[in-house]
């Protein structure tokens, strides 16, 4: 027996509830790498990257003190997840 002749698809959708990026960026002229997540329950964590890995890097002051007037309202989370989502367009 064929699956395929027995099975029709009518309508179908894909629900992204988390995700996880690696990034590797240069703020200022100094080269940074950060692990950025999402899910829909919890929202954003940013890791910075040390020569351990993702989870015992110190974040840097300047991301500390990220100003979101000056990135339309955004955290650098966000802010990070709609520069890094324009790349794969």
């Amino acid at each position: 027996m064929n699956a395929t002749k027995q099975i029709t698809i009518n309508y179908s959708t894909n629900e992204t509830t988390g995700w996880k990026r690696r990034i590797n960026f240069q703020y200022e002229g100094i080269d940074y790498e950060a692990l950025l997540f999402w899910n829909e329950f919890d929202g954003y964590e940013l890791y910075w990257k040390n020569d351990e890995g993702y989870m015992g890097g110190k974040t840097p002051e300047w991301a500390i003190n990220w100003d979101e007037d000056m990135s339309e309202g955004q955290s650098l989370e966000h802010w990070l997840d709609e520069l890094t989502f324009e790349m794969e367009k």
